[in-house]
């Protein structure tokens, strides 16, 4: 059950999903955050009752690797609404679609655990959930994430992506493609092509490339040890990626997410997919997936301004996470 409510002064969306306090939430919290012991979770092998329906299921060996059902708490649904709108300020039913993807059946495994063929596999369900979702006529933008810890707030432990469809354009998505837009009619080129193209010839933001993608700390970044991997082909949408450039995606997500989990003990993060609204050319996106770890927190004067303060310079963060890499390198060469 929700309701959509248009911001009257920024122009954003948001979403009230009374449903949803109603989850569970699997951490305990103390110096050192864990797992309640006594959760019983609902994405392990052998609980598959303890969810919704299932969707979909790629199996192996007999059982199954990665399941789809629709989120018990959905933000977003096809069936219930919030009512009590008010004819001063923009609402909509909140109709949309929400799922969860886990991605392992193994209860402590972890993305950067994965096998690269294993990454490649949960990275092509991803995109079949996403071309189905991007296909209804009233679901306008598709957002892909991974909420990896409490601190990035997962309510479950066990490994697990989401996607969630919905029926406007978000301000964040609206305004990148204004960007997009602008940069191309002044410069007849793509922003995230040219971009991309840039930072690989600096080098000093640069975290890790291959054939396919490169990735770096955005020159603005406003996390610490935030990350963007770019296609170098110009792909609009996760739709848009051949085997080739899933292939090239796991390395990178593989390397990165082994990288980032270095940084700090317990590091939580954040991935979304930033993705094409429907509707528009290819040429006016152009697809990246942003990593964020969760170091420090939004405080009074992000809220109050919008504007992020960030503690490490990109060209400092990049450094040490491309020392992460080496030396992880380093040690699998010696084994």
């Amino acid at each position: 059950m929700s309701q959509m409510r248009k911001d009257i002064i920024s122009g954003e969306w948001v979403i009230f999903a009374s449903n949803r306090r109603k989850k569970p939430y699997a951490f305990k919290h103390n110096s050192k955050i864990r797992e309640n012991p006594d959760t019983v979770c609902p994405f392990c092998m052998g609980h598959e009752g303890c969810t919704t329906p299932e969707r979909f299921r790629l199996e192996k060996d007999g059982n199954w690797e990665i399941r789809v059902f629709k989120n018990m708490y959905p933000a977003v649904d096809d069936l219930c609404f919030e009512v009590n709108m008010d004819n001063f300020y923009d609402s909509m039913e909140g109709i949309g679609f929400h799922e969860v993807l886990v991605d392992t059946p193994v209860h402590n495994e972890e993305l950067h655990e994965f096998s690269w063929d294993h990454i490649e596999r949960v990275i092509k369900v991803l995109k079949s959930r996403f071309t189905l979702f991007e296909e209804m006529d009233e679901i306008k933008y598709v957002q892909i994430f991974k909420n990896n810890g409490p601190m990035a707030g997962a309510s479950i432990s066990h490994s697990h992506w989401q996607v969630i469809g919905v029926p406007i354009v978000p301000c964040e998505q609206e305004r990148a493609l204004l960007s997009f837009e602008n940069y191309r009619n002044k410069n007849g080129t793509c922003l995230m092509c040219d971009m991309a193209e840039h930072e690989i010839k600096f080098g000093e933001r640069l975290v890790f490339e291959n054939a396919g993608f490169a990735a770096f700390i955005p020159y603005a970044a406003k996390f610490s040890f935030e990350i963007w991997v770019v296609p170098k082909k110009h792909i609009s949408s996760i739709a848009g990626m051949g085997e080739e450039e899933i292939k090239y995606l796991a390395e990178a997500i593989k390397t990165i997410i082994s990288a980032v989990k270095d940084i700090k003990e317990d590091l939580c993060y954040n991935i979304c997919f930033q993705d094409i609204p429907k509707g528009h050319k290819d040429e006016d996106f152009h697809w990246y997936m942003r990593i964020l770890p969760r170091i420090g927190a939004p405080a009074g004067f992000e809220y109050g301004t919008g504007s992020y303060i960030n503690p490490i310079l990109p060209e400092t963060a990049a450094q040490t996470v491309r020392e992460i890499i080496k030396n992880k390198h380093n040690e699998n060469k010696q084994h």
